[in-house]
């Protein structure tokens, strides 16, 4: 499973065990479908560590089934929170672990979704980014062999071709909008039919990029200035 701006956070808690979406580093808590799961409510708690991790085990095979309904509905990435043991016995009964890019050591039962979506955010931003002093080396040479899109309208039309092969963003570039299909290219209009619009037109552009198997990396506000903001390096 590739890692992608959209994503699932697992939660392991001793309390409490939550599943949320997220879209960068906004996370939406899941309650339905089972969720959240309290582990106190089927497991006792023996003097014996070796019957202790065996309940677990069990717990969170039931965890995992309950996430599995989600994930059939929408396979994405999976990002795991909790303290270290517990992610291990929950990876030794998943059948997701091909899905699980990056995890979070530590309870954070208590912390607010939105707090939560700060701290992981930049577990997903690595997992996408590779070397940015390297990404900036072949952002150069592509430009002087004039193989690079910039700009949202141009980088959208050559992802759409599967030219793309790495994708430069801003980390805080965002514009709500609409891509509309012309009759000779793709325009990206930011006043459009309510019904049309995109939350954010980056994210689609970057969600196309992976989905045609480009990647992405995600550089500091100001440092594509000359690129509008973004840029895709193109295959050859």
């Amino acid at each position: 499973m590739h890692p992608s701006i959209h994503y699932y956070v697992l939660s392991l808690g001793g309390k409490s065990n939550k599943l949320f979406e997220g879209f960068r580093d906004t996370l939406i808590e899941i309650e339905n479908g089972g969720f959240p799961l309290d582990p106190t409510t089927s497991l006792s708690y023996p003097a014996e560590p070796i019957q202790r991790e065996k309940l677990l085990r069990e717990f969170y095979k039931r965890v995992d089934q309950f996430f599995a309904i989600f994930y059939d509905q929408d396979p994405l990435g999976l990002v795991l929170v909790g303290e270290k043991m517990n992610q291990s016995i929950f990876r030794s009964v998943s059948a997701h672990n091909k899905d699980i890019f990056g995890g979070l050591e530590g309870n954070y039962e208590a912390t607010a979704a939105h707090d939560l979506g700060q701290i992981v955010w930049p577990i997903v931003r690595e997992a996408l980014s590779g070397n940015r002093e390297r990404a900036f080396r072949e952002l150069d040479e592509a430009v002087s062999a004039q193989k690079v899109a910039s700009g949202l309208d141009e980088v959208w039309r050559m992802s759409n071709s599967a030219r793309g092969s790495t994708l430069l963003v801003e980390e805080d570039y965002r514009m709500k909008g609409s891509i509309v299909k012309t009759d000779q290219s793709w325009m990206i209009l930011e006043q459009v039919d309510i019904r049309e619009v995109f939350d954010d037109v980056v994210d689609r552009v970057i969600e196309k990029v992976l989905e045609t198997g480009g990647t992405v990396i995600f550089l500091d506000s100001g440092s594509l200035a000359a690129n509008q903001r973004i840029a895709l390096i193109l295959r050859d």
